[in-house]
């Protein structure tokens, strides 16, 4: 039988096939090309946003920068100790912490076996009062024989001026007489702390002779009111050295806390105390004034007069204003320390119970676009970072203002431009 012919307009089988397969080559490479144009798109999208992610870096930040020393502040106060004439237990009737008025009564010292023993709290009594006094006689000793040196000098400088007068020498005389003046600001400022020690020594024997009196006039009960000398804020934390780191010190800057010893006490309700021992001390003229030695200070060291701010790394971030009373190189501590005599301009209750404290002294600020150190690098002659533009980080040229070290104060970038660290990138 002879083959049926094809009709006109049907496709036969293989050329249908060829078909089907052409339709899916091209599906596939038009998929192929969509995957590639999508694949490219997110990459553009996410490629600057991985290069930062994964790149140690930093954005430049409109603020200022710091120059601080490490140092170590001494609390400089106006206070004194009360001191207890009678041996017993000690009842405040005062918070720590609280401001009292003049002549309030802070605590009581009661000793309820003092019928049995007056005997031996008289010998007692009498071994402070002696022991006092002697303390007491070389302390007004000590400063007899400074008063005396400084009077010894102005009389040679009086002598001095007569003969710069004599030559009519205007410009030695004038200097002479500041040098006078200042003597005699000492002569007089010696004067009163003698005076101070008298009073004292007054003042501390009378009270061991009440308590004395007292212990022989009533056997069966003994009670010492402790009352304050002055308007004052009251503390139960005692150390020693409340006599020595005093504002009004003419010598303070010449102190050297190395050879000072504290011995920290904490007085608290029901505690035996023994006659002539501190109970509590008094804070007058609520002012916070510090003793700073500071080093690597370099040629920045503050003048008298300078506004300077401290900060207290373990109690506070905050950096406290202050300004400086008088400053002076420690050579006999170190070549590069420096004692500062510095007041804060308010009273820091944090550092009522301290005596001294690690600090940071910060003596300026400087202002602009803040920048890591370690983001600046060095091509050739020119100093710059390298700063995220279009996808990549390029090298732009800074001026750098100012540095302290950790961060640099720099011109030619703006706030918010992320700059890479840690090192050179290529181009």
């Amino acid at each position: 039988m002879g083959m049926r012919a094809q009709q006109p307009g049907r496709r036969r089988p293989e050329e249908r096939t060829r078909a089907k397969r052409t339709q899916k080559s091209f599906a596939r490479a038009v998929t192929v090309a969509l995957v590639a144009v999508l694949s490219y798109s997110l990459y553009a999208m996410i490629s600057p946003g991985l290069v930062v992610r994964f790149s140690d870096s930093a954005a430049a930040r409109s603020g200022s920068i710091e120059f601080s020393s490490p140092g170590n502040a001494i609390i400089v106060r106006d206070e004194r100790v009360a001191i207890t004439p009678i041996s017993g237990v000690v009842h405040f009737l005062v918070d720590d912490g609280e401001k009292v008025a003049a002549g309030a009564a802070v605590a009581e010292v009661r000793d309820t076996a003092i019928s049995s023993s007056a005997e031996t709290d008289a010998l007692l009594i009498e071994g402070e009062l002696d022991k006092f006094v002697q303390e007491a006689a070389l302390r007004e000793g000590r400063e007899r024989d400074r008063l005396l040196a400084i009077r010894v000098q102005i009389a040679l400088k009086e002598e001095e001026l007569k003969v710069y007068v004599d030559r009519k020498d205007a410009k030695n005389t004038n200097k002479v007489h500041v040098e006078l003046e200042q003597l005699r600001r000492r002569e007089a400022e010696a004067e009163a702390e003698v005076e101070r020690i008298r009073e004292e020594t007054e003042a501390a024997a009378s009270a061991i002779a009440e308590a004395k009196r007292q212990s022989d006039a009533a056997l069966d009960r003994a009670l010492a009111v402790l009352r304050s000398h002055n308007a004052a804020l009251i503390s139960t934390h005692v150390d020693g050295l409340e006599g020595i780191f005093n504002p009004n010190n003419p010598d303070l800057l010449l102190i050297n806390p190395a050879d000072y010893d504290a011995f920290p006490s904490v007085r608290a309700e029901g505690d035996l105390v023994a006659a002539g021992a501190a109970v509590f001390r008094e804070i007058q003229n609520l002012s916070t004034n510090l003793l700073v030695f500071a080093e690597s200070l370099g040629g920045s060291a503050p003048d008298v007069g300078a506004r300077v701010w401290v900060r207290f790394p373990r109690l506070a971030l905050e950096a406290v204003p202050a300004t400086v009373i008088g400053g002076k190189r420690r050579l006999d501590m170190g070549e590069e320390v420096w004692a500062f005599h510095i007041s804060l301009d308010r009273y820091a209750t944090t550092l009522t119970n301290l005596r001294s404290e690690n600090i940071h002294l910060v003596t300026d600020h400087v202002s602009g676009i803040v920048v890591p150190v370690e983001a600046l690098v060095t091509q050739g002659e020119a100093t710059g970072v390298y700063v995220f533009r279009t996808g990549k980080f390029r090298f732009r040229e800074v001026e750098v203002i100012a540095s302290n070290g950790m961060e640099a104060v720099v011109s030619g970038l703006r706030e918010g431009d992320r700059v890479r660290l840690g090192g050179k990138m290529g181009r």
